[in-house]
């Protein structure tokens, strides 16, 4: 006998995705009825959609399940918009087909306007645009690298120069995710060369100290990163992995203002921005408006799950 399920919670988010598990012991924990549809099991579903009034009833394994405002309150969006995984070389056609119907339904969850969200796949969209995300912080008064757009080489001014791609970049490679990291140059050894597709060229801040912002709503959570040694992070700081170390601090009061207002600027509630601190300023670099998280709260002990539970099932 299937069990019969109306969520307050949605969760959309995939199998592997450590944050979510977070989030789903926490609604487990606090007895909030929720439900997680992960992307890479929708086959798996058997849905009925009417985007009109609008109503979601489906089934996945014993779980039958029906989404409408009647008890829907909030979903936590944990999908880019911009999904990679779709037009591929090494899967056929049908797949492709099959995968890109699924993600156009899942998009279409945000019909669930007057709801919360954390976030809207439709404010998401705007948000992950990159050069859009400088312009905008640019704009409300966030320092930014200096930063050019080119399919050439440009020197800019400067003694360093980050190269790295205007989108996430990630590719296969032997049937494995390859990840494309930013690259940092001496200014007088770079090459000016043609490339066929455009790629940032930005202002290498070296020495920097990488700082991950989390803010949920009105709360704004700082971490510090760096090595273990103390050493220098001159380059991407993702390529250390198991030699960095976090540390909780206390942002200045008009930078996590600027976070809070970068947020709403995107009508976000949610997102992980990234800061560079650079001769005594606060650089902003980008932000993710579904960022991971849990590697902070597992570093840190910060519970970053309660904060986001408990935006979730405000009335």
């Amino acid at each position: 006998m299937k069990q019969s399920l109306f969520p307050k919670v949605l969760i959309i988010s995939n199998r592997y995705d450590f944050s979510s598990d977070f989030i789903s012991v926490e609604l487990n924990k606090q007895k909030i009825p929720y439900l997680r549809i992960n992307r890479d099991e929708l086959k798996d579903y058997t849905i009925e959609f009417n985007p009109i009034i609008p109503i979601i009833k489906g089934s996945f394994k014993d779980i039958e399940f029906t989404i409408s405002y009647e008890n829907l309150k909030s979903v936590y969006y944990r999908a880019p918009t911009f999904l990679r995984d779709i037009f591929q070389d090494n899967i056929s056609d049908e797949e492709q087909l099959i995968r890109s119907q699924w993600t156009a339904f899942v998009r279409s969850i945000c019909v669930f306007e007057n709801i919360n969200w954390l976030n809207n796949p439709v404010d998401i969209y705007k948000a992950e645009i990159k050069p859009y995300q400088l312009f905008i912080a640019n704009k409300i008064g966030f320092k930014v690298p200096q930063t050019l757009i080119s399919n050439l080489t440009k020197k800019l001014d400067t003694k360093y120069i980050a190269v790295k791609s205007i989108d996430t970049a990630i590719i296969n490679l032997d049937e494995k995710e390859g990840f494309v990291y930013t690259e940092l140059y001496e200014t007088k050894k770079l090459q000016e060369n043609k490339f066929l597709s455009p790629f940032f060229t930005q202002q290498g801040l070296v020495p920097k100290t990488d700082i991950r912002v989390t803010v949920i709503e009105d709360k704004v959570i700082a971490v510090k990163i760096f090595k273990k040694d103390n050493e220098n992070i001159d380059i991407d700081w993702r390529r250390y992995k198991n030699e960095l170390s976090y540390e909780i601090i206390e942002l200045p009061k008009k930078i996590k203002q600027l976070c809070s207002q970068f947020l709403k600027e995107f009508n976000l509630k949610f997102g992980g921005i990234d800061l560079i601190y650079h001769n005594n300023d606060y650089y902003f670099i980008e932000i993710n408006p579904t960022g991971e998280w849990s590697w902070l709260q597992q570093n840190t002990g910060f519970k970053i799950d309660e904060l986001i539970v408990n935006s979730l099932n405000k009335n």
